[in-house]
């Protein structure tokens, strides 16, 4: 199988504070994931401040410049990690061709801000598509709207964290089968396994939140997974791919030495004289294996012996007319 590509969601949880965005990629760095990814938001096109003014106020105090943006996107470069970002609005877009990203993320919220899809179809981009909170029928209806993209989506549930019950893992067949593109996980439980379980069900991309401190109420950090831990579930990614291997029926060169002593050959049972009729109950199998192969015996059953044969000498063709 091709190597699983894994995410490590840093989402808000920097806390608007470019530093603690320095201190995530670096997690991410350390724990040897493939990319990194934030997410990019202007807020006065995401909230509406007269329905939830706090909310917007909130989410106000976690938007950075482009000037920070590009020197997060700079440091995680250094790092040689890639990076890129989820999008929440048309601005937003703007502001990542700007970062010069390849790959957009579609979070579960904005599947159906067909707006949206549109101007991020136009960009035919590689596209990154989370699937929480949506049917198929809805899903279906985005790709629709992201048909010259490249897409690749995520298996997700919404709930935060998500009991592990509840993970689903089998969906991920389901869907690609359904829809005939690549399926991966965004994985919102705080287990470090789930993600390595999914990649037997097919998982090619692993999505998982990060944090550099879980103790902390606003954000996604209490259901966020800390730089040892997204450390123990990347390991466990890599030895799941090592044992899914290729799903092809190969002997090893060791199987093929073992073989020779694990596998019976045909024996003689007893002494044979010159002129006697071999008869099956003449016949033991016993280890190690020889070239008396069972297909070969019984078609000499019934034939005489043309010398005297000695007892657990391998029965042989020329030996039997």
């Amino acid at each position: 199988m091709s190597k699983v590509f894994i995410i490590a969601e840093a989402g808000i949880n920097h806390n608007g504070k470019i530093n603690n965005a320095f201190k995530l990629v670096q997690i991410a760095y350390k724990a040897k994931v493939d990319a990194i990814k934030f997410q990019l938001f202007t807020t006065k096109n995401f909230i509406n401040k007269n329905k939830n003014l706090k909310g917007f106020k909130r989410f106000k105090g976690l938007e950075f410049s482009i000037y920070e943006w590009k020197r997060i996107v700079s440091f995680a470069k250094k790092k040689k990690i890639k990076i890129f970002f989820s999008v929440f609005d048309k601005e937003s877009l703007e502001l990542l061709k700007k970062l010069k990203c390849r790959i957009i993320k579609i979070p579960s919220g904005e599947i159906n801000n067909y707006d949206l899809l549109k101007k991020i179809n136009q960009l035919k981009k590689k596209v990154i598509l989370s699937t929480g909170m949506s049917t198929l029928k809805e899903i279906k209806k985005a790709l629709k709207y992201l048909n010259k993209c490249e897409v690749k989506i995520l298996h997700c549930v919404s709930e935060y964290p998500t009991p592990p019950y509840k993970a689903n893992l089998s969906l991920i067949r389901k869907l690609r089968s359904e829809l005939k593109v690549e399926v991966g996980l965004s994985d919102h439980s705080r287990s470090t396994l789930i993600p390595a379980l999914a990649i037997s069900f097919g998982a090619t991309i692993i999505e998982k939140h990060i944090t550099f401190n879980r103790n902390q109420k606003f954000g996604d950090h209490k259901m966020s997974v800390t730089q040892k831990e997204l450390t123990e579930m990347t390991n466990y990614i890599r030895e799941a791919e090592l044992v899914s291997g290729n799903g092809k029926k190969k002997l090893s060169y060791k199987e093929k030495k073992l073989a020779k002593v694990a596998r019976k050959g045909a024996y003689l049972g007893k002494d044979i004289l010159k002129g006697e009729k071999l008869e099956m109950r003449h016949v033991k199998f016993l280890r190690p294996s020889n070239n008396s192969k069972y297909e070969i015996i019984t078609r000499l059953i019934g034939k005489k012996s043309k010398k005297n044969l000695s007892i657990l000498s391998d029965i042989k063709k020329n030996d039997f007319k």
